[in-house]
């Protein structure tokens, strides 16, 4: 009975007015009831697709997430002539959805833009490396595989285990201890196991 009671007053809170958009009780909570953590700010204007590709490419570096984001998702629509860097310079973001997002719309343009990302693995920011690594991955372009491998060595952890998906994903897996080498100290001998079968 009490269930059926919250369950009416949500739809009441809940219910569209006309002409009014739809307000719930979580957006009227000023901070999260299990953490406590404050409601993050609204901005007042996001972008859209009418904004020019140089107002958007303003947007990708307010302090608004929201705001960037969406200006990312809006600029994968234009072409790549003309959104291709800036999409690349949002993968430096210190949000992660905001670089997922590019990557995401970088990856959208296809091969016409492998060239360029297959030169961003050697770029001297780390989340462009990162980036570009899932990116052509994504693409599945074989001319990345020596820059992917190098990048499967780099310093930052998020580079190397980008590429290396990226090298799997391409089916290029980790390289097999050959035959003639010895087993590592201390591991199992396969044979051994083959044998007990």
């Amino acid at each position: 009975m009490e269930e059926e009671k919250r369950a009416e007053e949500v739809s009441t809170e809940e219910k569209k007015v006309e002409g009014k958009p739809i307000i719930t009780r979580s957006m009227m909570d000023e901070a999260c009831p299990t953490c406590g953590a404050e409601a993050p700010s609204m901005p007042a204007v996001l972008p859209d697709p009418s904004w020019s590709t140089e107002k958007l490419i303003e947007a990708t570096k307010d302090r608004h997430m929201l705001v960037r984001s969406n200006a990312i998702i809006l600029l994968s629509k234009r072409s790549p002539s003309e959104a291709l860097e800036a999409l690349i310079e949002a993968l430096k973001d210190e949000e992660y959805l905001v670089k997922s997002n590019a990557m995401v719309a970088i990856a959208a343009y296809g091969k016409q833009i492998s060239d360029r990302m297959i030169q961003a693995l050697d770029d001297a920011d780390k989340d462009v490396r990162a980036g570009a690594a899932w990116v052509v991955g994504e693409l599945k372009d074989n001319r990345a595989i020596e820059a992917l491998e190098r990048v499967a060595k780099d310093d930052y952890p998020l580079a190397r285990i980008q590429a290396k998906a990226s090298l799997l994903a391409m089916g290029r897996g980790l390289k097999k201890e050959s035959k003639d080498e010895a087993p590592k100290e201390g591991a199992k001998d396969a044979s051994i196991d083959e044998k007990a079968e």
